[in-house]
C-alpha cells in the first residue's frame, strides 16, 4: 500500500506536508473539546493537562507504538537491510519516535519562553503574562517530570545491561515496559484526586473567555460523538503518518536520530504544540504545560503496547549491536536536556529559581542554552548514527 512512496522522493514529501496539516488542523478541534470538558465538568486544568489533553494529543505515538508491533510479529524478528541483518526495525523507529517527542517538547518550551519574553521586553504590559507562563511551567507538576525523568534514566541503563534486563521476565514478556505501564496508571489514579480550585460557572455567557468553546452549546450526547470522529480521525492520520516518516531513513537517507527522533517526533508533536498554541492563546498555561509534560510519561509507557502484541524483550537484538552506541547516547541527550529544563524553570513557592535567583533572565539563559545544547547534542548523535 505505502510501496509507492520508496521511489518518489517528491511523492513522499508532498503527502508528508499533506498529513502534518491535517494533523496540525484537527488539533484545533481537539483543543476547543479539552475546554468544552474543562467547564462541562468542572476540572482542574492540571488533571485533564496531564491525563486527557497527553493521552489525546499523544494517540499519533500510541498508533505508531501498536503499529510497530504488529509489523515485527508478522516479519519475525529481524529483517534484511542493505546486505546486513537488523532486528525489531520498527520498534526500534517507535522508540526513537516516543523519546524524542519529549525531547522536541522541551525545547519548544524553551523556544516559546525566549519568544514571549521577547515580546515582553517590547511591551511591558505582557511582562505579567510572561511571568505567569513561566511560574505554569513547573508549578504543581515537579512530581510528574521527576517521574518521567527517572523512567527515562532507567531506561538507559536497561539499554547499557542488556544482558541483565532481559532476564526479567515472566511467560516470555519482560515486565519492564509492563512497570512502566503500571506507573502511568497509578499517577493517573492519584491524579485525579486533584480538584479545581474555583468552580466555573454553569452558565455559557459567563465563562471566562478562556473556557469559551466551539462545542459548548452541543448536548454532551451529541459532544460525544464529535469527540470521538476526532480521535478516530487522528487515529487514521497517525497511522499514514507513521508509515510516512518511517521511509525518511531509505529514501532520503536521513539517519533514525535526526529523521525519526526529530522529524517524526515534531510531526506527531503538531498535536501538542498546536493544542498548546490554542491554550496558551486563552490563557490556559497550567493545562498547556502539563499536557506537555503528561504526554512525556504516557509516551515512556507506549513501549509496552508494543511488547505486548511483539513478545520478548522488546530492545533485546540492540543490546549488543551496532544501535546501541547511538541509541544510548540519544536517551541520556534528552535526559541532560531534561536536567537542564529543570534547572532553568523550576520555581520554589517563595517564587524564585534554584539557589533563590529571582531575575528572570536565569530562565532566558537556561532557555538559549536547551537550545543550543540540543543542536550540538543532535549533530553528535548524527554522526554517531553515520560512524
Amino acid at each position: 500500500m505505502f510501496s509507492i512512496f520508496d521511489k518518489d522522493p517528491f511523492v513522499l514529501l508532498f503527502t508528508f506536508l499533506v498529513v502534518s496539516g491535517g494533523i496540525a488542523s484537527l488539533s484545533f478541534l481537539f483543543t476547543e473539546s479539552i475546554k468544552n470538558i474543562l467547564e462541562r465538568f468542572n476540572l482542574s486544568e492540571k488533571f485533564v493537562g496531564s491525563s486527557l489533553l497527553a493521552i489525546g494529543t499523544s494517540l499519533s505515538e500510541t498508533i505508531n507504538a501498536i503499529t510497530a508491533g504488529f509489523y515485527d510479529r508478522k516479519d519475525g524478528s529481524s529483517q534484511t537491510q542493505n546486505g546486513q541483518q537488523f532486528d525489531m526495525p520498527f520498534s526500534l523507529n517507535s522508540l526513537y519516535n516516543l523519546t524524542g517527542a519529549n525531547l522536541v517538547q522541551i525545547v519548544f518550551l524553551a523556544i516559546v519562553t525566549l519568544y514571549i519574553w521577547k515580546r515582553a521586553y517590547k511591551r511591558k504590559k505582557d511582562q505579567i503574562e510572561c511571568k505567569k507562563f513561566i511560574t505554569s511551567v513547573f508549578q504543581g507538576k515537579l512530581f510528574l517530570w521527576t517521574i518521567s525523568t527517572i523512567e527515562l534514566a532507567l531506561l538507559g541503563i536497561f539499554f547499557i545491561f542488556s544482558s541483565f534486563s532481559k532476564e526479567i521476565n515472566i511467560f516470555g514478556y519482560n515486565l519492564i515496559p509492563f512497570l512502566y505501564l503500571a506507573v502511568w496508571v497509578l499517577y493517573l489514579i492519584f491524579s485525579k484526586k486533584s480538584s479545581p480550585t474555583t468552580a466555573l460557572p454553569t452558565n455559557f455567557s459567563a465563562l471566562p473567555p478562556k473556557y469559551k468553546n466551539i462545542f459548548q452549546k452541543l448536548s454532551s450526547f451529541n459532544f460525544s460523538i464529535v469527540f470521538l470522529l476526532i480521535f478516530a480521525a487522528f487515529a487514521i492520520l497517525a497511522f499514514v503518518n507513521f508509515q510516512l516518516v518511517s521511509k525518511f531513513e531509505k529514501v532520503l537517507k536521513i539517519d533514525k536520530n535526526i529523521g525519526l527522533g526529530t522529524i517524526l517526533s515534531l510531526v506527531t508533536s503538531l498535536p501538542e504544540f498546536s493544542s498548546f498554541f490554542f491554550l496558551f492563546q486563552s490563557k490556559c498555561y497550567d493545562a498547556a504545560c502539563s499536557g506537555f509534560l503528561g504526554s512525556a510519561l504516557f509516551n515512556l509507557m507506549l513501549p509496552a503496547l508494543t511488547q505486548l502484541i511483539k513478545g520478548g524483550w522488546l530492545f533485546e537484538s540492540i543490546g549488543t549491536g551496532k544501535e546501541q552506541i547511538p541509541l544510548v547516547f540519544w536517551i541520556f541527550t534528552i535526559l541532560l536536556i531534561n536536567i537542564c529544563f529543570v534547572t532553568g524553570f523550576y520555581i520554589n513557592k517563595k517564587g524564585t529559581f534554584i539557589k533563590g535567583i529571582k531575575s528572570i533572565y536565569w530562565n532566558i539563559n537556561w532557555s538559549f542554552a536547551i537550545v543550543l545544547l540540543y543542536i550540538a547534542l543532535a549533530l553528535i548523535a548524527s554522526s554517531l548514527a553515520f560512524s
